[in-house]
């Protein structure tokens, strides 16, 4: 009883620890396979704040089939971003992902409860992972990323689509990694990326080669929403009058962004154009609501849902939403250019986290007091939300 309690519970969490201490000594390898800052923001903080969220696939009468947030969105989106970060092979990353399925459905059944794996047997999809990647990349950092995919994917795949026939076979209501952080899909991708991690080449940096490698990427950064080129140095001369060596390093991200601060939007700006998306998705809520007579747990995820592909999709695609475009701001990355994907994603899922921290009054006043004027999310994402003309 004990060691299952621990597996249960301690051990996602000392996963989730020992990742970002990851983080913390080794930056620099892990940004070279694409898991830095935003990514590993995303898996921790993003997934923990919506284990509890579920976002609707399939609902009719009886029938509810639900993707749980944090337990399976965040991961399958992160898998698909390695997949593209790293260049894998479409034929390597399908056929690892066929065996780790495979694998998974072996050890998997379907009980009353749902789709479940009994100790030891749910680790062997993360060890072939692990395996599989250590024999297509051996002590390669992209060995981490690829293990993690394939982990991720084949847990989904086999674990829980190939076991919808059974699920449906009489009424059913749940979501697929509905455990958050506790499912299998989750754990899978934290076991396999820990092992590969252990293995992996490592390249550290000097406490002074970190604090000048992020000096020179806030310099570029700055220097770009300004119009200013050159070198990092020549660049923080131009905006702030000194040399590198006389600013601290804690106050230069403050004295970079003070000649271009009128360009990022103001709050009360943001606050206006939040209002009007609202009411804008609000009307396509409490219209299911009327016309379906569902539990609130269907509703919830219904509202999530629409609110999810409303933010993400239009600032994806166009840059900013209905709200944003009339307040004539826009979401862009840290370099003022037009954001991708995964920030996109990463900062509207966090947007869930700040909803339930007063109402968003500590994102209201983060983008007071920070120097890029960024809410939580947006400072997870690495994004930024500017003044653009009409």
């Amino acid at each position: 009883m004990l060691p299952e309690i621990f597996i249960a519970v301690v051990f996602p969490i000392a996963l989730l620890i020992a990742i970002s201490l990851f983080f913390f000594l080794y930056p620099e390898t892990l940004e070279e396979i694409g898991f830095g800052k935003r990514e590993v923001g995303l898996l921790i903080v993003g997934s923990a704040s919506t284990m509890f969220f579920d976002l609707p696939l399939f609902f009719y009468r009886d029938y509810f089939l639900a993707l749980n947030i944090g337990g399976a969105l965040i991961p399958i989106v992160l898998a698909f971003y390695f997949i593209k970060t790293n260049s894998f092979s479409f034929v390597k990353v399908a056929g690892a992902t066929f065996l780790v399925a495979f694998a998974t459905y072996m050890v998997t059944m379907v009980t009353p409860s749902g789709v479940v794996s009994y100790f030891p047997f749910y680790f062997l999809p993360p060890i072939l992972s692990f395996l599989i990647a250590l024999l297509l990349y051996f002590r390669h950092p992209k060995a981490c990323a690829f293990s993690y995919t394939i982990s991720t994917l084949g847990v989904i795949i086999g674990g829980d689509f190939s076991h919808l026939p059974e699920l449906f076979a009489e009424p059913f209501m749940g979501s697929m990694g509905g455990a958050g952080i506790y499912d299998m899909v989750y754990l899978a991708g934290l076991i396999s990326f820990f092992l590969s991690f252990i293995i992996v080449n490592k390249r550290r940096f000097s406490r002074e080669e970190r604090e000048e490698w992020k000096i020179k990427k806030e310099a570029y950064y700055a220097g770009r929403l300004a119009g200013v080129g050159g070198d990092y140095k020549s660049i923080v001369k131009a905006l702030t009058g000194k040399n590198v060596d006389e600013i601290r390093f804690y106050r230069l991200l403050t004295e970079l962004n003070k000649p271009i601060r009128k360009k990022y939007a103001a709050p009360w700006k943001r606050i206006v154009a939040f209002l009007i998306d609202t009411f804008i998705i609000l009307p396509s809520s409490l219209a299911f609501l009327l016309i379906y007579n569902a539990e609130e747990y269907v509703l919830l995820s219904l509202f999530l849902f629409f609110q999810i592909v409303y933010f993400i999709g239009l600032e994806w695609y166009f840059g900013a939403t209905v709200g944003k475009a009339i307040m004539d701001i826009e979401v862009r990355n840290v370099a003022g250019e037009k954001a991708d994907f995964i920030t996109v994603f990463t900062r509207n899922i966090i947007r869930i986290l700040e909803f339930f921290m007063l109402f968003y009054m500590i994102s209201l006043l983060l983008m007071v007091i920070t120097p890029k004027m960024q809410r939580l999310g947006d400072l997870i994402a690495d994004s930024i939300v500017m003044e653009v003309k009409a």
